[in-house]
């Protein structure tokens, strides 16, 4: 996979304190907080900023709350930048989030000098509720609109969803009709990003676990929506976090949170 040219971190700095001048990019007043400089060497990228979308495991349903401790590390929304602390705004739920956890782990490991963490994910969803037509589609237009007010552009797209499209929930489907259906749904999804102004790369997780065994059909098919060309690459396979990882059999223990995001650094730095 070649490489994204990200934006240099000057450029971000530049653009922010341009557009605070203009009342369009605000910085939270705790940013006060001393933080550390996290970083070992040279970072491949100068910031990266991921667009995190899903349900409960990709917004705040985690065991234990996380709040980052590198430099440089943000929750963006609304327009600002607030401290990279659970729980996430942008997200719903009121506990720990794997995203603030991969913040510190994309810095630490030098795959960025600086990250913003822009969330979109609500738990128990559908992906037909993400799609145009559905009741959430809002918020992915709210939330580009909102960045490009910002002068800031997505360098990955993460997307954990699945276990709410798991069969057992699809009213009586067949599991190949079930999962034909959700990559259908997903390139909906996906056509919708890119319509908007995301031309970022897309990385689908493996995710249907949640109570229960994995739907092994459906995430046969979130593997296969990988496509080079149409800039889509596997993200991690969660699934594979039993319930030894998950405090409740579905959301993540404080363990899990931690796994969850090595997972995800893993994806991102191959």
């Amino acid at each position: 996979m070649k490489r994204n040219k990200h934006i240099p971190h000057f450029i971000v700095l530049f653009f922010c304190i341009l557009l605070l001048l203009t009342n369009a990019c605000k910085t939270d007043a705790s940013l006060a907080v001393m933080k550390h400089d996290c970083t070992t060497g040279t970072p491949v990228h100068d910031t990266i900023v991921l667009l995190v979308m899903g349900q409960s495991n990709a917004a705040n349903a985690g065991e234990k709350k996380y709040e980052a401790h590198c430099e440089n590390t943000f929750n963006y929304f609304e327009e600002i930048l607030y401290p990279l602390k659970d729980p996430l705004k942008g997200a719903n739920g009121e506990a720990g989030s794997v995203w603030s956890r991969l913040g510190d782990k994309m810095v630490e490991h030098n795959f960025a000098r600086t990250v913003i963490i822009v969330p979109c994910a609500v738990g128990g969803t559908k992906i037909e509720q993400w799609i145009p037509g559905g009741d959430l589609n809002h918020l992915i237009l709210e939330t580009v609109q909102h960045l490009n007010n910002s002068g800031l552009k997505v360098t990955q797209v993460l997307w954990h969803q699945g276990e709410s499209n798991h069969v057992l929930l699809s009213g009586g489907l067949a599991p190949e009709q079930n999962a034909a259906n959700y990559t259908a749904k997903f390139h909906l999804l996906l056509n919708y990003l890119r319509s908007i102004g995301i031309d970022a790369p897309v990385y689908p997780a493996m995710a249907t676990r949640c109570g229960g065994a994995p739907d092994f059909v459906l995430q046969e098919a979130q593997q296969n929506l990988a496509n080079d060309s149409l800039k889509i690459f596997n993200g991690p396979n969660t699934d594979s976090l039993d319930n030894s990882y998950r405090y409740d059999n579905c959301h993540f223990s404080k363990a899990g949170l931690d796994l969850h995001a090595q997972l995800w650094l893993e994806v991102l730095m191959n």
